[in-house]
């Protein structure tokens, strides 16, 4: 009996969380030929439950310590909004991340959203899940495999983007880049000429992943630097929520929602909603302006008003 009560201790952690016990469970599933981990974070009571898998941004970071709580903006807008809904919340490693295999820098992002599929798919044998009612969510270039997902699998219940770009990757990072040299001190003929020596490094990267794959940061921009978002979200059908951030340095809302007008002509269909955080930065915190560094920026507040908009648009889903 006492080694029935380590396991369990091990498999499961129990908190209290917005009013009701978050029960959390280490997961793995099949994508292809690769085993992708994850964290399963449930409510605490009730069958038939919906859910949604979430996928987390760039870079080299691994859902750790979910188990026991969930970090920042994840927590505050995705988790803590859905759990309070009866929903459960899936976070998935990449490949080669907490304890995934396979080499997250050699998949591009449809490889990306065939393993947030896979995820669906390992979430619909499961009892207590309601198959039917299965969304992904993404922060960031997540939000990016959330749109294909959507796209290219039609049993995607809905879908979630915080700061998921509506853009390509190229318009992206130039206009991230942009914006960071502003807030740099760049201006002029000195801004238009960091922004050229910029695109020609990145242009070299590209080159060098398309030429020799082997060098790891270059093989992924050369994986993604093309990838145009614009027949993706022709193709959604199901419930989107898109949600910006007005000091979003990485993804600027005017931009993004400039561009997801043109492809619609200035009608964005019904399935699509659109909402901008006042004062937001790229995790949602609130700042003052598009230049505070992030370090500063997580000492800030999130926002309940914003948060409240996330919940009642999920309610409309049930």
């Amino acid at each position: 009996m006492k080694t029935i009560y380590i396991i369990l201790a091990l498999t499961l952690a129990i908190q209290f969380v917005s009013g009701q016990n978050r029960i959390t469970e280490k997961v793995s599933f099949k994508s292809g030929d690769e085993t992708i981990t994850g964290i399963l974070v449930k409510p605490n009571s009730g069958d038939n439950l919906p859910v949604v898998v979430f996928q987390q941004g760039s870079g080299n970071f691994a859902f750790e310590g979910y188990d026991k709580e969930a970090w920042g903006p994840h927590k505050f807008y995705i988790e803590d909004v859905l759990l309070e809904q009866g929903y459960a919340v899936l976070y998935c490693n990449k490949r080669g991340l907490g304890g995934s295999t396979g080499n997250w820098r050699k998949n591009d992002f449809y490889g990306r959203a065939a393993d947030a599929y896979a995820a669906i798919e390992y979430l619909k044998t499961l009892p207590e899940i309601d198959a039917n009612r299965i969304g992904v969510s993404g922060h960031s270039q997540g939000g990016w495999i959330a749109q294909i997902t959507a796209a290219e699998y039609d049993d995607v219940a809905f879908i979630i983007c915080l700061a998921g770009p509506t853009v390509g990757v190229k318009e992206q990072i130039y206009s991230h880049d942009k914006f960071q040299f502003e807030c740099e001190g760049y201006e002029g003929d000195k801004l238009e000429k960091k922004i050229k020596k910029r695109k020609k490094s990145l242009n070299k990267s590209y080159n060098i992943g398309k030429n020799f794959g082997i060098i790891g940061a270059a093989k992924h921009l050369y994986l993604i630097f093309n990838y145009e978002n614009n027949e993706v979200l022709k193709s959604i059908k199901c419930p989107a929520l898109l949600l910006f951030a007005e000091f979003d340095i990485n993804v600027d809302p005017e931009e993004n929602i400039d561009h997801l007008n043109q492809i619609f002509e200035n009608k964005i269909p019904n399935n699509i909603t659109v909402k901008t955080m006042p004062k937001g930065q790229h995790g949602f915190y609130k700042v003052e302006n598009r230049c505070v560094p992030w370090g500063e920026a997580e000492k800030n507040d999130f926002d309940s008003n914003f948060q409240n908009q996330i919940k009642d648009w999920v309610s409309e889903l049930n």
